[in-house]
């Protein structure tokens, strides 16, 4: 990649050409599967979604299986009935990358973010070893896809649901970031590169999820690792 996308291009563009290359059903010619949670799955309805970008970005065909509420580990009947366990989005193909998020939801759901070492080691232990997030990411590299795992933002300054899991989110990362270092095909695309907590153009009116802008930027971010990725 050469330079960003202006920002005032990017929405325009998308339901333009996105709509072409991505869709949330696997395809014969799907070349790239996202899995994971909101942060994947948000603006998916208009073809704005982060796999949405990278679809239109690199010309790959993308399906994005992620749901608004995934969780890894404190998965219920009612979550996996609408493919949100994180793990059963995943399926065997002739993928070239998997898009990867996850862990906050379940971080929120177990423990509240506070006193979270348990569910921290579940989702990935320290220095990026054992739990369901690296068992995940070494079941896709053995099938022979690379892999990209995004990793959270900063919670947004005003008050939310996740203000109070900062620290532990940032615990996660640290971990996600050391799964992918020492794995062969897999990089770490940090979200919070690209979404400012202070700037309100960047997010949904929720503060939670990230605004048109805010995903646009996380897809032209995953984009361009893919594409400086050699192996």
């Amino acid at each position: 990649m050469t330079g960003r996308l202006p920002a005032f291009l990017v929405p325009a563009l998308l339901v333009v050409l996105a709509a072409c290359t991505r869709t949330d059903h696997i395809q014969p010619d799907t070349r790239v599967l996202a899995i994971g949670d909101s942060v994947l799955a948000w603006h998916g309805f208009t073809h704005e979604a982060p796999p949405d970008v990278v679809a239109q970005l690199t010309g790959l065909p993308v399906a994005n299986l992620a749901v608004a509420g995934a969780r890894l580990s404190a998965t219920s009947p009612a979550i996996i009935a609408k493919g949100g366990d994180i793990r059963l989005q995943y399926q065997s193909g002739p993928w070239d990358w998997v898009i990867l998020n996850g862990g906050a939801n379940d971080l929120l759901a177990e423990c509240s973010c506070r006193g979270c070492e348990a569910t921290l080691d579940s989702l990935v232990g320290p220095g990026g070893q054992g739990g369901d997030i690296p068992a995940l990411v070494d079941r896709i590299v053995a099938d022979s896809a690379r892999v990209v795992i995004l990793g959270y933002y900063d919670a947004n300054l005003r008050l939310n649901p996740f203000s109070r899991c900062a620290e532990v989110v940032d615990v996660l990362n640290h971990r996600l970031k050391e799964l992918a270092r020492k794995r062969r095909g897999v990089v770490y695309v940090g979200a919070d590169e690209v979404i400012d907590p202070a700037n309100p153009a960047h997010w949904y009116g929720d503060r939670v999820h990230p605004s048109r802008l805010g995903a646009a930027l996380m897809g032209e971010r995953i984009a361009a690792a893919m594409a400086a990725y050699k192996d």
